[in-house]
Parts: C-alpha cells; sequence; structure tokens
C-alpha cells in the first residue's frame, strides 16, 4: 500500500477510528523499543523490592504539585 493510499484511508476515518489506529501505532512502537522495555523492567524491579509509594503519599504529592501549579 502507497503512502498516498495510507493517507486517504486515514482521512476517510471516523475520529474514534484515528483515535484507535493513533493507539495502536503507539502500541506497536512501544512492543518494539527495547529501551522502553528496559525501563519498565527496571521499574518493576525496583517495585519489587519495595521501593513504592503509597496511596497516601501519592495524594500528598499531588498536593503539594498542585500549590504549585504542576
Amino acid at each position: 500500500m502507497t503512502h498516498a493510499k495510507v493517507k486517504d484511508q486515514i482521512d476517510a476515518m471516523t475520529d474514534d477510528d484515528r483515535f484507535f489506529a493513533a493507539a495502536y501505532l503507539q502500541h506497536l512502537a512501544n512492543e518494539r523499543d527495547e529501551a522502553r522495555k528496559g525501563r519498565l523492567e527496571a521499574r518493576m524491579k525496583r517495585m519489587d523490592e519495595g521501593h513504592k509509594i503509597s496511596q497516601e503519599q501519592l495524594l500528598e504529592l499531588h498536593r503539594q504539585l498542585e500549590a504549585q501549579g504542576i
């Protein structure tokens, strides 16, 4: 399929179909990103080792960021 045909098909899609297509393309990119997989594995390992944040800590961090306008 040529780029022009792909573009024409995307142009003809509904907003919902375009949203799904964009999400699917992002999913494919994520699946092929070895660096991303490594970062996720490292994060999961840290969590498994007990480096987690409680809901209370998260809510406090959220409150502080909101107070800073972030």
